[in-house]
Formats: C-alpha cells, structure tokens, sequence
C-alpha cells in the first residue's frame, strides 16, 4: 500500500529509524518524503525553502525529499512545515515519514499533554522504546518523567523494567484513542550498539526480557 503518513513518535533512535526506512522504500522504487510536525537536525540535502512546488518536483526528479522550516537561532534543527505547504505535500510521495516527538535525546519518553504531535492524516503510527538503559533509575531515563511519576505515583528510584515500558506504551494509546486515531499502531524496541541502532518488534523483543 502506498501513500502512507508515518508518524514516529517515543525516543531512541527514531530518526535513524526514519530513515532506514526511507532507504527502504527507495530500494523498492517508492517515492518518499521526510519532514517533522517538532524538531529534526539539518542534513546536507535537507530541503529548507517551504515551497511545496519545489519540494514536489525534487521528488518525481529524484525520489525523495527531506524538508522543513530552518529554526529561529538553531542553524542545526528543522522545524515543521508551513500547514498549508504540509497539507499540499501530504500526497506528493507514496511514503510520508514524520518525526511526530521529541525526546532530547533520552532513551525513553513518556508524552506530555500536548505530545505527541500527530497529523490527523497519519495512517500509521510507530512508538520507538530505547531498551539499553534498562535497569537503571526511571528519573535518571525517561524524559518528562515527573509527568509520567504524576500520573502513575510510579518512584523516580524504580529501575526500569517491562513494566515501565509497558505504563509508557500505555500513555501513547491513550494518546491515540484520544485522537480517534484508526490506522496501524506498531512499537519497536531499540538496542544500542557501538555502530548502530537494532530494531526489533515488541512481540520479538519482550520475551527477552520477562
């Protein structure tokens, strides 16, 4: 199927996820466009002019497209789109990846009131959990831990384990059921190594861990 508006949302790794699957879709010979409803670092190729034309006709020329709006004063991170240029690019790619989060660069994130930020076109939804500080201290991993401590009375010393992951998967459902959102929910646990990030499904990953 194509024509899909992936949003990634949670923390640990979802950029390289992004664009893991960018490349892909790529190799199977689908167009697709990257963009951010928060915040992403610049990259060499990423497209700034918020002009949906352009960034259309970089696509049917070249595949694929990276764009956003430069940040005031942050010369290193994009910002999202203009809405009506976002809107207009929503079906100019067979695959729209969007980073829907931000999580500062913490493993794990349980979301805010106002997070995540999530197109209401979005067909998909991936939560990245970074698993490799498993063990350690909630407070010291999670991003925006004193929400998650309010409204679960969960301990900032308790280590985090399975069930911590699973109180924050909970959060982003609740999140979505919010949103009447009705497309695909995926959750992906992240490993890190010293060259890369290994993705692997909840379903996979768990067992090893309970």
């Amino acid at each position: 199927m194509k024509n899909k508006k992936i949003a990634v949302v949670g923390a640990g790794g979802k950029t390289t996820l992004i664009h893991r699957l960018a490349e892909e879709y790529r190799r199977k010979g689908a167009s697709v466009l990257v963009t951010t409803t928060t915040h992403m670092l610049v990259e060499s190729d990423t497209d700034l002019s918020c002009d949906s034309f352009a960034i259309r006709e970089k696509i049917k020329r070249t595949g694929y497209c990276m764009a956003g709006s430069l940040c005031p004063g942050q010369k290193q991170k994009i910002g999202s789109l203009p809405e009506p240029v976002f809107r207009d690019l929503l079906i100019a790619a067979d695959y729209v990846l969007i980073e829907a989060d931000g999580a500062k660069h913490y493993s794990l994130k349980y979301p805010a009131e106002h997070e995540p930020v999530i197109p209401a076109e979005a067909t998909d939804v991936i939560l990245v959990l970074g698993i490799w500080d498993l063990g350690k201290s909630c407070q010291d991993v999670i991003f925006r831990f004193d929400r998650m401590a309010e409204l679960t009375g969960i301990s900032g010393k308790k280590t985090v384990g399975i069930a911590e992951l699973r109180l924050i998967r909970k959060a982003y459902e609740e999140k979505l059921r919010e949103m009447n959102f009705s497309g695909e929910f995926h959750v992906l646990l992240s490993e890190k190594t010293e060259q890369e990030f290994l993705f692997r499904t909840w379903q996979e990953a768990v067992g090893d861990y309970e």
